[in-house]
This record gives C-alpha cells, structure tokens and sequence, in this order.
C-alpha cells in the first residue's frame, strides 16, 4: 500500500522535528539536489510555453518526456492539488502552509507579495515558506516515484490532465508520438494568443471548403444546416477547426453511402454545441468510442458522442465568447490571465490594458461595459485615473471594480468606483461582483 502524500509529509516533518529540533530529515525520504533544483527550476519555468524539460525531471513525474513543458506543467499543478489537506485541518498546521504556499503561488498564479497578502505574512516570512513547500513537494514527488507510483503509463496520465492549457481527449486517444506533438502545437496556438477568437459560422464554412478531400472515395455528402447567428468561441481558430475536421473525418468513415453528414452549432447553456450527425449502416455501426477516438479537442472544449438508431451524433462544445466586454486594467499579467479563466464559458470577454495611457486608447476605440482597475500602475497613479475616469462624461457611466492588494474600500467607493475587491480574489467572486455592476440592457 502507497503512502498518502500527508503521511510522507508528516514522516519528513517528524524527521526534521527530531533529535531536539535539529534540522535532519531521513536520508531515506531525502530527495537528491539534482531532483529538487529540476523541481525549482520547472517551478520557475511553469507557464512558460520555451521551458524544456530535463528528462531526468519527466521521468521522476511519470509523464512523457515528447510531451514538452505542457504535460510537466498538469502533473506539478496535480501533486499540488494532492497535498490538499482536509477542511479540518489547522490553519496552522505544516500541511496547510505548505499546501497554501504551491497553490498560491503556482495554482493562483499570484506574485510573492500577493501570496504574502493572502496568508497575512511578512514577504521575507513568505519567501522562507515558499523554499519550504518547494522542499516538501520534492520529498512527496520523490517518495512516489521510490515507491513506484511514477512507474505508470505516460499516456494515461497525460489523457487524465485537466488543468492549465494543455489538451484533454475524447474517449479514447493513441498517444504516440505524433499525437502529443499535435497537442503541445495546438496548445501553443492557444498560449501565443490568450485573446484568440473563433467566430463559428466562419469555421464551419471552412471545414465545409475541405469537403471533396474529406469525403474521398465514398459517396458522402457534407453541409453545413442551421447555425445560430453571432456565435464568437474562445478558442483558437485553428484548433477548433483541427477538432472539427477530425470529428468529420471519423463521422464519415461509418456513414453510409449516399447519406449525408450535417453539421449544426446553437448556444446551449452558456457554451456553444456544435453537432455533427448522419446515417449508418446497420453492419458498420460504430460504438461512441469509434466515433471519439483519435479525437483531440483543446482543454477548455469537450468531446461526446451518442448513437441512437441508424443515427450517430458528436458533439464540439466549445466556451462561448462573452458579449459583455470588460476592461482590465492592470499590469500583472497573471491577473490578466486569472480574469480570463474567470470568465470562461461566462457572458464576460475579458479586455486588458496593462498601463493607463494604453486604457485610454482603448476606451476611446472601443468603450466596454464594466471596468476592473488595478491602482498601482506602472505609468500613473490609479486612484488619480478613478477620479479621470469618474470625471469624464464619456466614461463617468461606465462601473469600475477596483481590485487591488491595497487595503482601501473606502477611498475607492468614495472616488466613484461601484464595488472593491481584495486581492486575491476568488474565481466565483469576481464573476459574481460583474454580476452585481453590469448594466442591465
């Protein structure tokens, strides 16, 4: 039987507690500094899609070393979510810290000072717990793979990721090597470009332009049926089209001939579900799993499929794009992106101007319906770009959210601002505080 990640941890704490206090650890649970300065490195390196990890690193995770910095990225962020010690947990308890120290950090993407925030620490106490939770992780990571846990399959971790901006499956997926450089490319589409679009109409017209090369051989016709107007995904165009076409490709090759493959897209529930369906014959009918496998649809957009009769029917459903266009102003970058996973698959398109000067050109070009303000800028103070904001007949209409780690509700309330939020915020929180200003129209 496994150790759990919090006995490892706890063996490593009554290691260390040992021996009148003195700071000794078990040379069995020690991990080696090559291992642990991999780990920091990789740390340092997660979302950055250049990040080549060492293979050495990819081995210890259990993960694929052609899978890229993608694959290292999902299984750190899962060992974190591990160490998730249960709600009765102390607050001052190890387990706790160190857990709340990785996922602040490295879950929340929040800089060390907004960390430090957080957890009411100093920066420099903040600085300290964040080398010891890096440890710690290390020794948890090094336990499993001593005891086997890392000795799994590559692929079936890699089809269990379901975190940051890597690439889930359909049901089934052959993961060679050609399948994890497919996914690690479309995963770049989507990093090089957060803000990236696809309008629905437009790509399916596109797959439709395929269609004497998609239906080569057989006597299949395709079409495009009813597509609900005005329909923007949050998904790269490129790789919603990849996943279109390889639905089709499948869906095709059970159709029967003389029938026709039809794809239709409506919003359902706040995404955008894109069918694609035709006929069979009775001595060629796929299961669900013939239909989805070899299927890769990016994170964020999901997979299924269903037989009913001599009828088959696949399902894209991809996050629909906001119609409520919100302003971010702030120069973190994470923030940026914290807002836009927020907002996924809600009414909210997330905007972002990372300076004050760049905020004005965009109100002047494209005025949105709410406005989220960072006061510490790096070009003007925000409390000064409040009052201009507030002052200015052609912006004094719009809500502004200040969200910021300076403690000052009151000062934001009475400088014109709708609402003010804590840094860090959580997700539901900050969607239901657009709930609260958005102009009703």
């Amino acid at each position: 039987m496994h150790s759990t990640p919090d006995d490892i941890i706890i063996q490593y704490i009554d290691a260390y507690t040992s021996h009148n206090n003195q700071k000794r650890v078990m040379s069995t649970i020690q991990p080696s500094d090559e291992f642990e300065q991999e780990l920091r490195d990789a740390l340092a390196h997660l979302h950055d899609p250049a990040y080549q990890p060492p293979e050495p690193l990819c081995g210890m995770l259990g993960v694929h070393p052609h899978g890229g910095p993608l694959v290292v990225q999902s299984a750190i962020l899962r060992s974190i979510e591990d160490l998730k010690p249960e709600p009765s947990t102390p607050l001052t308890a190890y387990l706790r810290r160190v857990y709340e120290i990785l996922h602040s950090r490295y879950v929340l993407k929040l800089t060390q000072e907004e960390t430090a925030n957080r957890l009411h620490m100093s920066l420099s106490s903040a600085q300290r717990a964040q080398r010891d939770a890096t440890h710690a992780l290390a020794v948890v990571l090094w336990e499993r793979y001593r005891a086997g846990d890392a000795a799994g399959d590559a692929a079936g971790r890699l089809e269990a990721s379901d975190t940051g901006p890597a690439l889930s499956t359909g049901v089934h997926v052959q993961d060679g090597d050609e399948s994890a450089q497919i996914r690690q490319e479309l995963a770049a589409l989507r990093a090089s470009d957060p803000n990236s679009m696809a309008a629905i109409a437009e790509t399916l017209r596109g797959v439709l332009a395929l269609q004497a090369a998609l239906v080569a051989g057989r006597q299949v016709r395709l079409e495009v049926g009813y597509v609900q107007p005005g329909l923007i995904a949050a998904t790269h165009p490129s790789a919603l089209r990849q996943t279109l076409i390889a639905a089709v490709v499948r869906l095709i090759h059970y159709a029967a001939d003389g029938s026709t493959v039809t794809m239709f897209a409506r919003l359902s529930d706040g995404e955008i579900r894109i069918t694609i369906t035709g006929t069979f014959l009775a001595d060629t009918k796929p299961t669900p799993e013939d239909l989805t496998r070899d299927v890769l649809v990016p994170a964020e957009s999901g997979l299924e499929a269903r037989i009913e009769g001599s009828h088959a029917f696949l399902w894209v459903s991809v996050p629909c794009l906001g119609q409520v266009p919100v302003l971010a102003i702030d120069d973190n970058a994470d923030i940026l992106r914290f807002y836009r996973r927020c907002t996924t698959g809600t009414l909210y398109r997330i905007l972002s101007a990372t300076s004050g000067e760049e905020a004005w050109v965009r109100l002047r070009t494209a005025p949105p319906d709410i406005i989220v303000l960072d006061v510490m800028l790096p070009d003007m103070d925000g409390w000064q770009l409040l009052i201009q904001l507030h002052e200015n007949p052609a912006t004094r209409s719009i809500p502004i959210i200040v969200s910021s780690v300076v403690r000052e509700e009151r000062l934001a309330l009475a400088l014109g601002a709708a609402l003010y939020l804590a840094k860090p915020v959580e997700p539901r929180r900050f969607v239901e505080a657009l709930d609260s200003v958005r102009p009703q129209k």
